[in-house]
């Protein structure tokens, strides 16, 4: 059953209300604090009872925790005031002399005034959640395993038989391909097999365990009739109509419809080894399978290719933009998209049944299409939660009848009411599959509560799966937009430069209206497509609203002026609810973590918007209610920065370094240099310092042969002396003509330059390209006679007041909203970040207070050299990135306080007063770009 989370809250609220003023302490008020707690999740008096009456014993006796449910939950409440540190250590004792078997996943801790939350069994490590009181509330979610009605937590929501039935289908399905069995016939094979498992632990079938009586009776150990059993099997489950003279261990089978074994497949042969795995397979409880969960287990054994080899995994994944997405993660999408909304309006019939009956009618109508559903996790989460939401309305209307009501005629939201566009024949088996195997879950659910149900078999109701390439099929073709309320999803994120040739025809045919399309990520499409269907309805007063879980790069850099521009302001968009960047885990095995954003958007404007912003980004997401969310998913007005050729307060150019197009041949490390020099030492006139972003960030010694401005004619008399660099340049040129590249291949006439100059001999600002999200700046510095790479951008003739003004926090502000993103790091652009963004002065501003400014800014900038020059004269030398990178105790407090110095300048030349958080400053900085 789902939470309640918004009665939890006003319970909650009820509770901070009691005891905000109170005196807060530990003995006399712990026990009425955490009953009227307990009682908001819901936690049985029973429970309450044993609760509060456990006793710990050691060896000096027994102690009394304040709470303790076993396996769960241990709970200390201290007196207000008291340190919680204290507290942590103290009840870290109690819970090492507990058994085993008793130990909690949790434990929290309070003082009337905080609140932390310790997550022990996370299999990440411990996770710790901390609160003031009053927060609390507003963080509910963190106590819902208190209450019955709770789901398994997010966090460990894998159960073991996921796991092991997962594996056991692994094997087999490596042993078959191996054998040569077609891997399409295989898929299909195997999906029938797993529910044919499913089913016979669950009763599917009629009765429990027919097909392991079947197998037990009749298979032969060295699996030689396993091929004809399965066959026979197969074509009974299809026929309604059957021989009297068929044999009782297969006429006692129901007939399941749904098309599941319609079609005629190839069923492979099988040995004593394969066997044994079918018989290990039937062993294990498959009623206790999660759809969502081993669905996406399922799908990562028919990704490995004919090798099994983790490469060709890797390959098919990047081929289809494959991703599979965790129920946490689902449900950040559909609680926002519909759920809280549909719970809201069942809190408010409570006490109007007119106004249930309306609710119940309601869930039945509506319809949700996912455009790349994969195995159907969206799917499927969503449809559980409309069927339990269902049964708390039948219950409210009905009341808990055990027994009493027709409740087959009762369930009305069916598995019908859910459409889908797949790619792979595969995972669109297997979302088929998953979500009547959820179907007939959620019906012994319903008989659990009211004693009867809605029979499985024969199925009745089927989702509308469609096989096939979303960007190539008319979505109304599997809905109508008329009939659609929800678009929700994980499509496949591609970056272009990893888009196939038949990739990059899908995104010309969806976008190529659109401005900049060809550096679209393969997910912008369905953004497109999906506006386009939710245009395309006509019914009055209708309208569809759409959530994605994407790329955080849609929002980030040059691709939010290209597809938000026309999403939001050509075709009259607006973003509802969107989650910024977080770390996205999921449920495939072997998938690296990704970088990801959701955003809910729509034609139709809703009166509240929330924007969800991460403090970390593994952590938990935090509600902000906003006036409008734009493109970069901030709070504030729909701007757009696109690529701009000149400095926007016509400051000094920002450069790009030298591309030496190489392959490595005219680099050199501190070792290559010194062995070159060694063999010919006239070599070194034309050995320069060189750097790249990491070099200048991590103190790397890195070289180059420099040859730009030499004459010919004497060059060549002294690479007749080098012969060691004569070679390496004829491996520049032989490099060049080997490019696909018309323009490299042109630059092999000049294999002993660098393939692009632009060169200053003249001081300059370095700043790097790419540097970690784990800074708050940018690390910046000065720089002369280094020849900089195309990983590090260059301002020629920079002064201390431009150090100081890309040193400030504004600045980096401006830059964590712009930039593009590698993975999670910064990707700095000369022309989006630093054209875009405004200097607080005009180059033409000569007033008293401009000069000032100016002067105090500079004054500012040199105090950070300074400390820096100080901190890099010590014993430990730390490089840039070590200075600015974020510690838990900061090492450098001097750094520091010069930049929060820096900063108040800075802040007071612009005219800036904010709270100076990075929303703040943009919002600033977008009204100073506009006014």
């Amino acid at each position: 059953m789902s939470l309640d989370f918004n009665h939890i809250r006003n319970q909650l609220q009820k509770v901070i209300h009691d005891y905000k003023n109170a005196e807060g302490y530990e003995r006399g008020q712990s026990q009425n604090f955490w009953t009227q707690v307990f009682n908001a999740y819901g936690v049985s008096g029973q429970t309450q009872l044993k609760a509060f009456e456990h006793r710990l014993k050691d060896g000096k006796g027994q102690k009394y925790v304040d709470a303790f449910i076993p396996k769960l939950v241990m709970i200390e409440q201290k007196s207000r005031g008291v340190d919680l540190n204290k507290a942590y250590t103290q009840v870290s004792g109690y819970y090492d002399k507990l058994n085993a078997n008793e130990k909690p996943r949790y434990i929290v801790l309070s003082n009337f005034d905080e609140l932390w939350l310790y997550d022990i069994a996370n299999p990440l490590g411990i996770k710790t959640y901390q609160c003031s009181l009053d927060e609390l509330p507003r963080n509910a979610e963190w106590l819902s395993f208190l209450s019955p009605d709770s789901q398994p937590s997010d966090i460990i929501e894998e159960n073991p038989i996921n796991r092991q039935a997962t594996e056991n289908i692994a094997r087999l399905h490596q042993a078959f391909i191996e054998d040569g069995v077609n891997p399409d016939d295989l898929a299909l094979f195997l999906t029938r097999l797993i529910f044919c498992f499913f089913a016979d632990d669950t009763g599917i079938f009629g009765k429990k365990h027919l097909l392991q009586a079947l197998l037990e009776r009749q298979a032969l150990p060295d699996g030689s009739n396993l091929h004809q059993i399965f066959a026979t099997l197969f074509e009974t489950l299809n026929t309604e109509k059957r021989s009297s003279r068929l044999p009782e261990d297969y006429a006692s089978f129901a007939y399941i419809n749904g098309n599941l074994f319609a079609h005629s497949v190839p069923i492979p042969y099988f040995d004593a080894n394969l066997y044994q795995l079918v018989m290990a397979c039937n062993q294990l409880d498959w009623s206790e399978i999660s759809p969502a969960i081993f669905g996406s287990m399922f799908q990562s054994v028919l990704d490995v290719g004919e090798t099994g080899s983790d490469e060709s995994r890797k390959d098919t994944r990047r081929e289809f933009g494959a991703h599979y997405t965790s129920e946490k993660n689902i449900l950040k999408v559909i609680n926002s998209l519909f759920l809280n909304e549909l719970r809201d309006e069942f809190s408010k019939c409570t006490t109007n049944k007119p106004r249930a009956i309306k609710l119940y009618e309601k869930l039945s109508k509506l319809k949700f299409f996912d455009p790349a559903c994969g195995c159907g996790n969206f799917l499927i989460i969503a449809y559980r939660e409309l069927r339990l939401l269902e049964n708390q309305l039948i219950a409210q209307i009905y009341g808990d009848q055990r027994g009493l009501l027709d409740i087959s005629t009762m369930c009305q939201v069916t598995v019908e009411q859910f459409y889908g566009i797949e790619i792979e024949p595969h995972a669109a088996h297997i979302a088929r599959v998953a979500l009547w195997i959820t179907d007939h879950q959620l019906n012994e659910a319903t008989a659990q509560r009211f004693g009867t149900t809605r029979p499985t078999t024969p199925i009745v109701y089927s989702p509308h799966i469609v096989e096939g390439n979303a960007l190539q099929i008319d979505w109304s073709s599997v809905v109508s937009p008329d009939d659609c309320d929800y678009i929700m999803g994980n499509p496949p994120f591609i970056g272009y430069a990893y888009q196939t040739k038949e990739q990059k025809q899908d995104v010309e045919s969806v976008a190529k209206h659109i401005k900049g399309y060809k550096t679209f990520d393969y997910v912008s499409c369905w953004y497109v497509k999906a506006m386009h269907f939710m245009q395309a309805v006509s019914k009055p007063n209708h309208h569809i609203e759409t959530a994605f879980v994407s790329t955080n790069s849609i929002t980030q850099g040059e691709q939010v002026a290209i597809l938000w521009r026309y999403l939001l302001d050509e075709c009259k968009g607006v973003i509802n609810f969107a989650h910024q960047t977080f770390k996205w885990s999921n449920e495939g095995k072997g998938v690296a973590a990704v970088h990801c954003v959701i955003v809910g958007y729509s034609l139709n404007e809703r009166a509240d918007k929330i924007l969800f912003s991460y403090d970390d980004i593994t952590g938990e997401p935090i509600p902000n209610k906003v006036k409008n969310i734009n493109g970069y998913l901030m709070n504030g007005a729909n701007v757009f920065f696109d690529r701009a050729k000149k400095q926007v307060s016509n400051e000094l150019e920002m450069m790009r370094g030298n591309q030496p197009t190489d392959a490595g041949y005219l680099l050199l490390s501190d070792e290559e240099r010194q062995a070159l020099i060694a063999t010919e030492p006239l070599a070194e006139k034309y050995i320069k310092p060189f750097m790249m972003g990491n070099e200048f960030l991590n103190d790397i010694g890195r070289w180059c042969l420099w040859f730009h401005g030499c004459d010919p004619i004497k060059l060549n008399k002294d690479l007749a002396k080098m012969p060691q660099v004569a070679e390496r340049i004829a491996n520049v040129k032989a490099t060049r003509l080997a490019s696909s590249k018309m323009a490299t291949v042109k630059k092999a006439e000049t294999p002993h330059l660098f393939d692009e100059i632009r060169h200053t001999d003249k001081p300059y600002i370095g700043l790097p390209r790419v540097s970690s999200e784990n800074r708050k700046f940018i690390p910046i510095g000065f720089l002369k006679d280094v020849i900089a790479g195309d990983k590090l951008y260059m301002i020629p003739n920079a002064s201390l007041y431009h150090f100081g003004i890309l040193s400030s926090s504004m600045h980096n502000a401006f830059m964590r909203l712009t930039a593009g993103r590698m993975k999670s790091d910064y990707s700095y652009s000369n022309t989006i970040v630093y054209n875009n963004f405004p200097y607080p002065f005009t180059t033409n501003g000569d007033s008293k207070q401009a000069t000032e400014s100016r002067q105090a800014i500079s004054q500012a900038g040199q105090k950070i050299l300074d400390i820096r020059d100080e901190y890099r004269q010590a014993d430990s030398k730390p490089t840039l990135a070590q200075l600015y990178n974020r510690y838990l105790i900061d090492p450098y407090p001097k750094l520091t306080k010069a930049h929060a110095d820096l900063d108040k300048v800075i802040d007071k030349a612009y005219g800036y007063k904010g709270n100076g958080s990075d929303e703040s400053r943009v919002e600033f900085l977008i009204k100073f770009l506009t006014k």
